[in-house]
């Protein structure tokens, strides 16, 4: 073991590494070992497997089997040999992630961070990262974005559903063109809104932890695995507690295209960031959505965000990925974010507030 307090790591010689990646062996996940940092760099196996492949080219001597010896200073090779360092089986936390080359969208980091320490310290993403890409074209998709200001609209001393006000802009939003994604923020009950609006025998909900839903077309999208939840703010003191991103991959039955959909509810004060501020709350969406994303995705993110177009929240996302389009409640706190070019916007409009507080925004666009 080349880290005695991690014993699932060993050093192993380029040539084993190149015979293990052709014989194909299961639950094997390379990666790069900085025991320095004590940290652990993914790698998709095509790339390791090019990794070795080099090295056998440019040093014979890697051949032959040796050993690495690991410190605070790093890891060397006896006998100048070249290692690769293999994970036989992943810690907890570690996720497997492919290779920038093979996923543009794979997380990178420079380094810095913002509010460090706290539990949503954000990473920043490095220079040449980013969400935005050049969607292919081909097939539009109607996504839409809703605060249902639940405790009100749907509360029995309130508004008590107010004749589902709610679900009717819901199915009259979806007369023209089917809704294929919805994401609902202050939800209590994803399925109660997709009766009211007529369409819980074409669409299925999920998520309703920390208020947030979302719901898919079920005859047009297949869900891949399951919705996902990551905590990425919290309010100031004394107010609601953590925020969180839901995110689920969808693939399109008819064409075979993928899309993440991610729904997030910002922290509060309104522009604030929450505890860990504008620039960690923007970081931490970022990189759930990076670990999240494969390579052909359409990336959308809608929500509100509790945080204006001018606050250090949207305008840190904004260098990252395209802000199609922003309501006007509350001065602008909802949002759609796309990784697809303004060029594929077909259609934005905002739909009114159904009795909510917030309005409803809804976007066609090609991907």
């Amino acid at each position: 073991a080349c880290n005695p307090s991690q014993p699932y790591s060993v050093a192993i010689s380029a040539q084993a590494l190149a015979q293990a990646i052709l014989a194909k062996g299961q639950g094997i996940a390379p990666v790069y070992h900085n025991s320095a940092l004590h940290t652990n760099v993914m790698m998709s196996k095509a790339t390791v497997a090019s990794i070795a492949c080099v090295l056998l080219s440019q040093s014979p001597s890697a051949l032959a089997s040796g050993v690495e010896t690991c410190g605070v200073g790093g890891c060397r090779s006896e006998n100048s040999q070249d290692h690769v360092l293999l994970q036989l089986n992943s810690p907890a936390r570690t996720k497997l992630v492919q290779s920038h080359s093979a996923n543009p969208f794979a997380w990178q980091t420079s380094g810095n961070t913002a509010a460090a320490g706290q539990w949503c310290e954000g990473q920043e993403p490095a220079p040449e990262w980013s969400l935005k890409s050049s969607c292919l074209g081909g097939l539009d998709i109607k996504v839409m974005t809703y605060n249902l200001f639940w405790w009100n609209l749907f509360g029995q001393q309130f508004q008590n559903g107010n004749g589902g006000s709610a679900g009717k802009l819901i199915q009259a939003s979806g007369v023209d063109a089917p809704l294929d994604f919805m994401v609902f923020q202050e939800c209590e009950d994803g399925n109660r809104v997709l009766r009211d609006a007529g369409l819980e025998a074409t669409h299925a909900a999920l998520g309703i932890q920390h208020a947030i839903a979302l719901a898919y077309r079920k005859d047009a999208w297949r869900l891949e695995g399951s919705d996902v939840l990551v905590d990425v703010a919290e309010d100031q003191p004394g107010l609601w507690g953590r925020r969180s991103l839901l995110l689920a991959r969808f693939t399109h039955v008819a064409s075979g295209k993928t899309v993440l959909l991610a729904n997030h509810h910002g922290p509060l004060v309104v522009g604030s960031g929450g505890i860990c501020g504008g620039k960690a709350t923007a970081w931490n969406i970022l990189r759930a959505i990076a670990e999240h994303a494969q390579a052909d995705d359409a990336i959308v993110l809608m929500g509100d965000f509790n945080a204006e177009a001018s606050s250090e929240t949207v305008q840190t996302l904004d260098r990252y990925i395209n802000r199609h389009y922003t309501g006007v409640s509350f001065r602008g706190v909802d949002h759609i974010f796309s990784s697809c070019e303004a060029m594929h916007i077909k259609e934005v409009k905002n739909l009114g507030n159904g009795g909510s507080d917030h309005d409803a925004l809804a976007e066609v666009l090609t991907i």
